[in-house]
């Protein structure tokens, strides 16, 4: 059975808490690692010392860093890498070319969808030779809004490039709104370019607003946040997609549900747990012949 590994991202818990109350957090909560997410360029390399230090003092690992900007700038890209390499970072999350989070986005978009993807590629194949000068895999989160929305954008992104130099966080809630596809084939079609997957929950609720636009009223729908066990996505199906794949790695906290970090992060990661333990590793006999 694949071995999983659970960790937590920092990014909204750095508005409440310390790096030291953090590390000290997921201690308690029974994490194994901690997924950083770094302020500004500025204050990447004295941040990733300081968060270094501590989880390692701590006896957790770091999953990786966040934040980083667009990825085909490769000068900005550089000076992201040298902070992230001076404390021996294995991982950097790196920004494809925003599209359109909605409609409203849409109509005031000028760039060409096919056009951005380009961008992404030659942006992607320029961090190959950069991942291998500072041994850092450079990894996109397949997020609604975005050019690497669903797996497939990924597939078609990264085809061909190593997958240790570049890969992908595989987020189930940011498809639910754009890019879904079955958790099997979300796996399948990431492969070895699947890095680590991001795991959250959330909810779609009818909204009262309405586009302002000249068009007929029409139902808008709106994300909430949910706890892991409650929103659209069911975490069994995930492991037991991440099982069938051969995945073998992190399982990270991003978003939460409530302000209570401390209760909702520990209960999450035992809830992660147990669905990693009820989920099968393969699929199961009989077989339907769907195709036939």
């Amino acid at each position: 059975m694949s071995a999983f590994k659970f960790a937590v991202n920092t990014n909204a818990l750095k508005k409440k808490w310390t790096t030291a109350q953090i590390v000290e957090m997921c201690c308690r909560a029974g994490a194994d690692g901690i997924e950083w997410g770094l302020t500004s360029l500025e204050t990447a390399a004295a941040e990733a010392l300081e968060m270094h230090k501590l989880t390692s003092a701590a006896g957790l690992e770091v999953v990786g860093y966040l934040n980083a900007g667009l990825l085909w700038k490769i000068d900005l890209m550089r000076r992201w890498s040298e902070a992230v390499a001076a404390v021996k970072g294995k991982m950097l999350r790196v920004a494809p070319p925003w599209f359109a989070w909605n409609f409203d986005e849409s109509l005031h978009q000028k760039d060409s969808f096919l056009e951005l993807l380009g961008r992404s590629r030659a942006g992607l194949e320029a961090l190959v030779p950069l991942s291998r000068e500072y041994g850092i895999r450079y990894v996109v989160e397949i997020h609604a809004g975005n050019i690497a929305a669903s797996p497939w954008a990924i597939r078609e992104m990264m085809r061909g490039l190593d997958p240790e130099c570049v890969g992908a966080i595989y987020d189930p809630a940011n498809t639910a709104l754009e890019g879904f596809v079955r958790p099997s084939a979300a796996c399948e079609l990431l492969g070895k370019h699947l890095a680590y997957v991001h795991a959250k929950n959330l909810f779609l609720t009818l909204s009262s607003k309405y586009a302002p636009v000249a068009l007929p009223r029409r139902a808008q729908w709106e994300a909430s946040k949910a706890f892991l066990e409650q929103g659209l996505i069911d975490y069994v199906e995930i492991f037991f997609a991440l099982k069938k794949s051969g995945f073998s790695g992190w399982i990270s906290m991003e978003e939460f549900a409530s302000d209570d970090y401390p209760r909702e992060i520990a209960e999450g990661i035992r809830f992660l747990k147990e669905c990693a333990v009820a989920a099968p590793a393969e699929t199961q006999e009989p077989y339907v012949k769907f195709n036939d």
